[in-house]
């Protein structure tokens, strides 16, 4: 599209579901868009999931359509590796100045050939993720033992540990906020006893445990010793709505560990699931649907309960958990082989590192409304949730456009 035809500049922070949505909008609107991510491709937290709910489809599929879209929209220009590392408004237009860190090897030049990965003797050099577009290696520089073995193996020399980082600086109209969520840690919380076990993990860490293209190939196996679990428990609320933690419901946990238990057991009926809820809130469209189905017949069982305690049992045969049933206000304890902790979720935003630019942000760490904003940076959303309110902020910033 000719320069005198484009409208406005837009500034897209987060290339996740959100900021993805966002900027294709806007780039078919016919506004040329800049979309900042700090990870080393798009996608976000949505990338490291082995399946959507409700449908139950493949995580990949959809996410795939928008990150080849992005990369082939002329007017969509991506700046990956990347943060504003400033941003100044002045008559009535912003200038920021994008800071993208060095990479060991150039994207432009990998052909995924994988004979660094071969070379590498500890295992940094691999691809970015499994479906990546177009496909490319990447070399973690904070475990790299500098032995250079790969530099000696590359084809097309792409690799470069002498590369140093670059700035870019940009004049954009309009600014959205699009950074997502993480995980925060919940070691400050003992009762859950995250870090005493290697089978007591977060959702998203059971998540890429028992993805069918992660390293278990789909199948439910515990961490510890990679034997079948007999039981697993789900534990709701870890961290979140706790005035020491998270205040806030991360909204999207009912429906995870739900679609968690699902596949569990259709990947193998014999191990028992349990989820300890303190309400279910399942309030997409057909979400309550997807609570129900099969629940009757699969042997999952809903318990109403915050865990008091979790403790792995001193001679190594379970996780014990200590809780009250609300329904029958008995106080129990169940063993189980592994705990899920589900729940600690936070706005990236809030933990940014250093003295990154960031908007107004309100109590609990997220973008106050008066800012445009979209998906979990702004309110705890879904998938769903977040492409609604992403095509929403692509439209307030354009709506003095005549």
């Amino acid at each position: 599209m000719p320069e005198k035809e484009i409208k406005k500049t837009i500034l897209v922070v987060g290339g996740g579901v959100a900021g993805m949505t966002a900027a294709l909008d806007l780039a078919g609107a016919g506004h040329r868009v800049h979309l900042v991510e700090s990870g080393y491709d798009l996608g976000g937290q949505v990338a490291k999931l082995d399946k959507f709910y409700p449908t139950d489809h493949c995580a990949f599929c959809p996410l795939w359509t928008e990150i080849r879209r992005c990369k082939e929209s002329p007017l969509v220009s991506l700046h990956t590796t990347s943060s504003v590392e400033t941003l100044e408004k002045s008559n009535g237009r912003y200038r920021a100045v994008i800071a993208k860190s060095a990479t060991a090897i150039d994207p432009d030049l990998c052909i995924c050939c994988g004979r660094c990965e071969s070379a590498c003797p500890k295992g940094v050099a691999r691809p970015i993720w499994e479906h990546a577009y177009p496909s490319v290696y990447l070399i973690d520089r904070n475990r790299c033992g500098d032995c250079r073995s790969c530099e000696e193996v590359c084809p097309t020399k792409a690799i470069s540990f002498e590369r140093e980082g670059v700035k870019t600086e940009l004049s954009v109209d309009e600014v959205i906020w699009a950074a997502g969520f993480t995980e925060v840690s919940l070691a400050p919380l003992k009762e859950f006893g995250w870090g005493t076990h290697p089978d007591i993990m977060t959702s998203l860490e059971f998540e890429a445990w028992k993805a069918e293209a992660g390293e278990n190939k789909g199948a439910i196996l515990k961490r510890s010793n990679k034997a079948v679990p007999r039981s697993i428990a789900f534990i709701q609320c870890a961290g979140a709505r706790d005035l020491r933690l998270l205040p806030h419901c991360s909204s999207v946990c009912c429906m995870h560990a739900l679609k968690q238990a699902q596949w569990v057991k259709r990947r193998n009926p014999d191990i028992q699931c349990v989820i300890l809820y303190t309400d279910l809130r399942t309030v997409g469209r057909d979400y309550y649907e997807y609570s129900l189905r099969d629940f009757g017949n699969n042997g999952i069982r809903l318990v109403r309960g915050r865990p008091s305690l979790i403790y792995p049992l001193p001679a190594g045969n379970g996780i014990a958990v200590k809780f009250e049933d609300t329904a029958t206000q008995q106080r129990e304890i169940w063993k189980f082989d592994m705990v899920i902790l589900n729940g600690n979720l936070e706005p990236t935003l809030k933990s940014m590192p250093g003295e990154q630019p960031v908007p107004e942000l309100d109590s609990e760490g997220f973008v106050k409304k008066s800012t445009i904003s979209c998906g979990f940076v702004m309110e705890p959303a879904d998938v769903t949730e977040s492409a609604i309110q992403a095509a929403s902020a692509a439209l307030r910033t354009i709506a003095d456009q005549k």
